[in-house]
């Protein structure tokens, strides 16, 4: 990792670091991403499988396109029962955790005797995208699809990459099977999105593409948005573990919990930010003797070289730092966590004592969050994910008329009297 022993250079080393997460991708990709968009959009399935052939299983073909409900019973069957049990009692914590979302309709009076208020209603028609690249990821179909399923969303649709054999990744299928999809496509990347956001001969457009993915997946989401609704751009993993001299027993935890992210591949953001140089030092010791010890030391290494260890002289800029980073992922690790944690503004989630990994696959809040900083304007994924906020507005003849005057006046500095027209034709009508 990378030391920087001063609030002045930690804040240098995590401003540069966020230009490099923000969200970008070369003219070559975005070019060759919108050619997939476009092909797709109008040869429909033909673009599409031939695209499918191209990336992810030369064998796939319309008759195969569509996983069947036996291949997804069958697969639930052989699923190991200790793996059934954790696919089910993880998806039972997410769905107690997204029924206590306070969403709900409301309507008040307003000061000019209006009554207002607004009503949810849920999307109709959702796909969700569960990525396979360098690891299969039920716990991604659980922590997308229940949420949509709390919010009412009448029609669930899973897309993820058929392997070499044709099959989807069978711990994908019985994640599908717990959170009761049965509309799933073997197909992945760029064409999926698109195939999805316009629809073709065998897939029925949807109205909003969730789910995290690749370069290319993300490219399409941002190009296709518009089209289709979508719920961010999301990039690698990241976390930044806060630590105070209260845990300085603890380094062996803080490494296991840095190391848990870095894992994901070298393109992982993790920052360790403490007030304490000696569990600093630590924690550096603590990394190298768990990363020899680790299956995945090639991804470890690749990601840890441009981490960054921050030291900071005082919690106040410790925090600073936290929130400047807007991550994914922070963990505040200390006796006053939960004072601490009302100060960090910008985090995907909070961890207060508590490792990642809880969040990741288990206890219960969704773990598809904002990345590359955009956790400064952007939330994760929730049942308002899959929602529509819509206004109502109801107002007596006696309230228009009291209210057209300033209407008028509004109106008529923007040069729209037809607007000032309207309000006092109903205001004058008996």
């Amino acid at each position: 990792m990378k030391v920087f022993e001063n609030y002045h250079d930690s804040r240098a080393a995590l401003e540069k670091a966020n230009a490099a997460r923000a969200f970008s991708a070369s003219p070559e990709i975005e070019k060759r991403v919108r050619e997939i968009c476009d092909a797709v959009q109008f040869e429909g399935d033909a673009a599409l499988l031939r695209l499918e052939r191209e990336y992810s299983c030369a064998t796939l073909s319309a008759g195969n396109l569509r996983v069947t409900p036996e291949e997804i019973e069958a697969t639930w069957q052989s699923t190991p029962f200790a793996a059934q049990q954790a696919l089910q009692r993880a998806a039972k914590n997410i769905e107690a955790f997204h029924s206590a979302q306070p969403v709900g309709d409301w309507t008040m009076t307003s000061p000019d005797g209006a009554t207002l208020g607004q009503k949810y209603t849920p999307l109709e028609r959702v796909a969700l995208y569960a990525p396979h690249g360098r690891a299969a990821y039920p716990s991604t179909v659980l922590m997308l699809a229940i949420p949509a399923r709390v919010a009412g969303v009448s029609q669930i649709v899973l897309a993820t990459p058929a392997n070499k054999d044709g099959n989807v990744h069978p711990a994908i299928l019985a994640a599908a099977h717990v959170a009761g999809i049965s509309e799933i496509y073997k197909i992945g990347g760029a064409q999926a999105m698109a195939a999805l956001a316009f629809g073709t001969e065998s897939i029925g457009k949807v109205d909003k593409l969730v789910g995290p993915g690749s370069i290319y997946v993300t490219l399409a989401k941002k190009i296709l948005f518009g089209q289709v609704g979508i719920d961010g751009l999301y990039g690698p993993s990241e976390v930044v573990v806060f630590a105070d001299e209260s845990t300085e027993n603890d380094a062996s935890q803080l490494a296991a919990d840095l190391i848990a992210q870095a894992e994901h591949g070298a393109d992982s953001f993790v920052c360790f930010i403490t007030t304490s140089r000696a569990l600093c030092a630590e924690v550096l010791k603590e990394i190298e003797i768990q990363v020899a010890a680790s299956s995945r030391v090639e991804y470890l290494r690749g990601s840890l070289a441009n981490s960054l260890a921050c030291v900071a002289s005082k919690r106040d800029e410790a925090i600073a730092l936290c929130n400047l980073a807007a991550a994914e992922h922070v963990e505040i690790w200390s006796r006053d966590a939960s004072e601490i944690s009302k100060k960090i503004v910008h985090a995907g989630a909070l961890f207060l004592n508590t490792p990642v990994p809880l969040g990741d696959y288990i206890i219960g809040p969704s773990h598809t969050l904002p990345t590359g900083a955009s956790a400064r304007f952007a939330a994760g994924v929730g049942v308002d994910t899959f929602l529509k906020r819509t206004t109502i507005v109801s107002a007596s003849r006696e309230t228009i008329a009291a209210m057209t005057e300033d209407l008028s006046v509004l109106a008529n500095l923007e040069d729209l009297p037809g607007h000032a027209f309207a309000a006092r034709k109903m205001a004058m009508e008996k």
